[in-house]
């Protein structure tokens, strides 16, 4: 008996040290993090510093010297907007702050969008915001209700949920009809595509490449074709 009370002491002896190297560990990793952060908010700083004589030269500086600059800090993961983050501590009421929040977001999403034919995910733009915004992330919950104030602040923009769950920043400038013609487009050199290749084509999500190629499919100028090869859309012939 005694060895059996032995055996488990001896287990939960080394539980009990498993679990304090598991919290030294992860101790030490928040330090590494917080100086991590600490660098990259320095990071932040020098390239607003390097961008704004970028602005000050002018014309002695290429444009795609420029882009080329960009798009090095973009890999990195930096932004480099001249304006700081919104932030809730800013603001007395939610109301102005979601106001304010929702000014900015419209300023990094809309190019974006008139760019990848009048729509986005909110997915996505809840990735290409928070990445803007470098370290200062914002919830869901703030870009929900940042974004249900752009049709009162007249934006040009609204949210958009399909019924298969699908929600998405959208233009008032989108064009359903001319949408569908570029998918026929696609089709009449491609004979059939998947979500994947109209994704890849049009330089969009995934799920919004789906979610355009079903709306086609609920109007019947394609139909689908599910197979072990995956899912693929054709020109509806029986029409």
């Amino acid at each position: 008996m005694s060895r059996g009370l032995g055996g488990i002491g001896k287990i939960e002896q080394k539980i009990k040290d498993r679990q304090e190297i598991t919290d030294k560990q992860i101790s030490s990793a928040f330090q590494d993090l917080n100086k991590l952060m600490d660098m990259a908010q320095q990071m932040v700083e020098l390239s607003k510093g390097i961008t704004k004589k970028l602005k000050d030269k002018g014309n002695d500086i290429s444009k795609d010297e420029t882009v080329v600059f960009k798009s090095h800090l973009l890999s990195l993961g930096i932004s480099d907007q001249s304006d700081d983050p919104v932030v809730r501590s800013q603001f007395s009421s939610d109301n102005k702050y979601y106001l304010e929040l929702g000014k900015q977001i419209e300023k990094i999403v809309k190019p974006i969008i008139e760019e990848s034919g009048g729509q986005m995910s909110l997915t996505d733009v809840f990735c290409t915001v928070n990445r803007a915004r470098g370290f200062d992330l914002i919830s869901v919950e703030d870009l929900l209700n940042a974004c249900s104030t752009f049709e009162l602040q007249n934006y040009g923009l609204k949210c958009v949920k399909y019924k298969s769950g699908l929600i998405v920043l959208q233009s008032n400038n989108y064009n359903q009809n001319s949408m569908n013609n570029k998918i026929l487009d696609l089709l009449e050199t491609n004979d059939s595509v998947s979500g994947q290749e109209l994704a890849l084509s049009a330089s969009i999500s995934l799920a919004l490449a789906r979610q355009r190629l079903f709306d086609c499919e609920n109007i019947g100028i394609v139909c689908r074709d599910e197979s072990i090869y995956g899912l693929r859309f054709f020109p509806n012939k029986f029409v």
